[in-house]
C-alpha cells in the first residue's frame, strides 16, 4: 500500500506544470546572408530568370560539376537521339559458350535481326532486332519463338540510328 502511494505521488510530481522561463536575450542579424532579390527583379524581365541568376554554385565545387553533367545529359535526351522500342531477348544465362552458340544459331536462321551478346553481371544475354512498332516486333517474335522457346519480347530504349 505504501509503494502504491509513493507511485501516485511520483506520478503527480512528474505531471506538475513547469513554469515558463524568461525569453533568451540571444539575437543575431542574418540579413547579411540573405540575397537581395528586389534589385534583381527590377532589372530582369521575369521571375524565372531571377531564380536562374540567383543560383550560382562556387567555382570548383562538386555541385557545379554535377550541374554541367546534368545539363549535358538533358541536352542529349532533348535532341531525341534515343527512342523507345522493343527487342527480342533470345538467351539469358551465366554461360558465355551457350550465349555464343545461341548467337551463331540466331545468325544462321535470322541474319537480318543482327543478334548481339551483351554481359550484365552475372548474366550473358543475346538480344536481337530493334523495333519501334509493337505489331512488327510481335510478328517477328512469334517466328523466333518457334526456334527459341525461351525468347522474350522486352521493351528497351535504344539509339535512333539503329532503327
Amino acid at each position: 500500500m505504501r509503494t502504491y502511494r509513493l507511485i501516485i505521488l511520483l506520478f503527480f510530481a512528474a505531471c506538475k506544470a513547469t513554469t515558463p522561463t524568461a525569453p533568451s536575450s540571444y539575437s543575431e542579424d542574418l540579413s547579411v546572408h540573405r540575397p537581395e532579390l528586389n534589385s534583381a527583379i527590377d532589372s530582369v524581365e521575369s521571375e524565372q530568370e531571377v531564380v536562374a541568376q540567383a543560383y550560382k554554385p562556387l567555382d570548383g565545387h562538386i555541385k557545379s560539376e554535377l550541374d554541367s553533367i546534368s545539363r549535358i545529359a538533358y541536352q542529349e535526351n532533348k535532341a531525341g537521339k534515343y527512342v523507345d522500342g522493343y527487342i527480342i531477348n533470345v538467351y539469358s544465362g551465366s554461360s558465355r559458350d551457350e550465349a555464343n552458340q545461341t548467337r551463331n544459331k540466331m545468325e544462321e536462321i535470322f541474319p537480318e535481326l543482327n543478334p548481339k551478346v551483351t554481359y550484365h553481371q552475372p548474366n550473358f544475354r543475346v538480344k536481337a532486332g530493334r523495333f519501334t512498332n509493337r505489331l512488327k516486333a510481335n510478328r517477328v517474335y512469334q517466328q523466333v519463338k518457334e526456334e527459341f522457346p525461351r525468347a522474350l519480347l522486352i521493351p528497351e530504349r535504344f539509339l535512333q540510328k539503329y532503327e
